[in-house]
């Protein structure tokens, strides 16, 4: 149920962080909320969140919940804060951790804080429109308060979920360009192709080591065939798997996709290893 939470949270947070004006913008906020402070309330005090031990609280009776318990910060009124135990400068018993050996430095503590006045103001402006008495007034400021509870340890969600969105929308980038690119083959032909191909290597500015130092010179094209994908640079991890566009059927394989393939061809180099 924790795990749920923290997903819901995270899902709803990143697209109010998007644009927090879209439609239905109100009704992802609360779910947003009440699903992030439930999670929190159950970690930090256990069956606080439910009522009567049976049914979760809503997003104001949880706020509530953290205002009794949680500490009240001295810096900034309406603010509350939950301070993280488990920070420690070196593993019990162990000498210090690398980043506090090394670089002799003291980080801050990770602590939550839950802007309860914002949050509470959120609910109150997305109350009218969920429930047909008026227009929404969500604002930047409320998201950038309900942001900051992943910070607490039940949470902690949104860089994955940012990091899953990103990988699917290069995916999904790729393969339209992949139908792009299979689309004007069977438009131009097979004749068409081929001069296409025997063109390329005039068209491509090829490698020198001083104006064009990160070319990798022609490939071959993963949807055409002809060696005439103009890879303009090669991918983060030096495996040789070129960034640009095909000639040919003007496919383009983005930064992106390179890595993933590059990190593919790692991890299968790495298993014919461990298989010798």
């Amino acid at each position: 149920m924790q795990t749920m939470r923290a997903e819901k949270y995270a899902q709803c947070t990143a697209n109010l962080a998007k644009d927090h004006a879209a439609p239905g913008a109100e009704a992802v906020f609360d779910q947003a909320l009440t699903n992030g402070l439930a999670a929190i309330v159950c970690a930090q005090w256990g069956e606080e969140h439910l009522m009567d031990g049976k049914k979760v609280k809503s997003a104001a009776q949880l706020l509530a919940v953290i205002e009794e318990k949680a500490e009240k910060a001295t810096d900034e009124p309406g603010i509350y804060v939950i301070r993280e135990t488990g920070m420690t400068a070196s593993p019990s018993g162990g000498r210090p951790w690398p980043w506090a050996e090394d670089n002799e430095q003291t980080l801050p503590a990770l602590n939550t804080r839950v802007d309860v006045a914002v949050l509470r103001d959120g609910i109150s402006v997305t109350q009218a429109v969920r429930h047909a008495r008026g227009a929404g007034g969500l604002t930047r400021g409320h998201v950038d308060a309900l942001l900051a509870l992943d910070d607490h340890e039940s949470l902690q969600c949104l860089a994955s979920e940012h990091a899953d969105r990103a990988w699917t929308d290069s995916r999904e980038a790729d393969e339209h360009s992949q139908a792009r690119a299979v689309a004007t083959l069977i438009r131009i032909g097979d004749e068409e192709a081929a001069r296409r191909a025997k063109q390329a290597v005039e068209l491509h500015k090829p490698f020198h080591p001083k104006h064009n130092p990160d070319s990798l010179g022609l490939q071959s094209c993963p949807v055409c065939g002809y060696e005439a994908f103009g890879a303009d640079h090669g991918d983060d991890h030096g495996m040789g798997v070129g960034v640009g566009e095909c000639f040919v059927c003007h496919y383009q394989r983005s930064s992106e996709i390179a890595r993933e393939e590059a990190e593919e061809m790692i991890y299968d180099l790495r298993w014919a290893e461990d298989g010798d």
